[in-house]
């Protein structure tokens, strides 16, 4: 019975939503192309607060559509203190990645 109640709850979170989008990769310094960790990345369309990059500089970043008929979407931006801030649109699942310019 437990295990009926617990997939009748998950199916019942999955059918709630419309999608799921993900936006991943990694951001490199454009000079160096090394591995940028600490880079402040930030959805903004969904004004979160953000996420910094790993020590490899890595980023990864999920949303799920509510069943409103819209699926989420990614506006990232990338910051870093000594580097020119940049935005991309991420329009699908592809890894993907930024290399930041030193001001």
């Amino acid at each position: 019975m437990k295990k009926i109640v617990l997939f009748l709850i998950s199916l019942t979170i999955m059918t709630a939503c419309d999608c799921m989008v993900t936006a991943n990769g990694v951001v490199l310094d454009d000079l160096q192309k090394k591995p940028l960790e600490g880079v402040l990345v930030r959805n903004l369309i969904s004004l979160e607060d953000g996420e910094k990059t790993k020590s490899d500089g890595g980023f990864s970043k999920m949303e799920v559509g509510r069943a409103n008929g819209k699926c989420p979407e990614f506006n990232l931006e990338f910051s870093k203190d000594g580097y020119i801030s940049d935005t991309i649109f991420i329009e699908n699942a592809a890894p993907v990645t930024i290399y930041l310019k030193k001001k």
